[in-house]
């Protein structure tokens, strides 16, 4: 199970305490590109779902992920996220074409997902 805990600080000098509190426990920065995506009729946002590629650490890895049926109580959100690694490559070529990533709906479990479903 993934945590993910986001704060909203008031300032720089608050951020600065937290991360001198933080660094320590600091293994290793992750270099990420984030690409989201949605149609001209905003199919997925209008129903609160994300579609996204990361990159990371250049094109040492790509990562499509969907986040989909997120519920917020007292506060805490509790999203679903389905993620799956594909070729860099293949996913630098839906950056430059985002229409590419229905050539690989049929490979490729979670965008089979969002035409399916979305």
């Amino acid at each position: 199970m993934e945590v993910e805990v986001k704060l909203r600080l008031p300032d720089f000098a608050t951020h600065q305490k937290l991360s001198d509190l933080l660094s320590p426990f600091h293994i290793k920065t992750h270099l990420q590109e984030n690409i989201f995506f949605d149609g001209t009729a905003k199919e997925l946002s209008s129903k609160l779902v994300v579609l996204r590629l990361r990159f990371y650490n250049s094109d040492s890895r790509c990562v499509v992920s969907l986040k989909a049926k997120a519920v917020l109580v007292n506060g805490v959100s509790r999203v679903e996220e389905d993620e799956e690694d594909i070729d860099p490559s293949i996913g630098r070529a839906c950056v430059a074409e985002p229409w590419r990533l229905c050539s690989i709906g049929y490979s490729s479990r979670i965008l089979k997902r969002v035409r399916d479903e979305f």
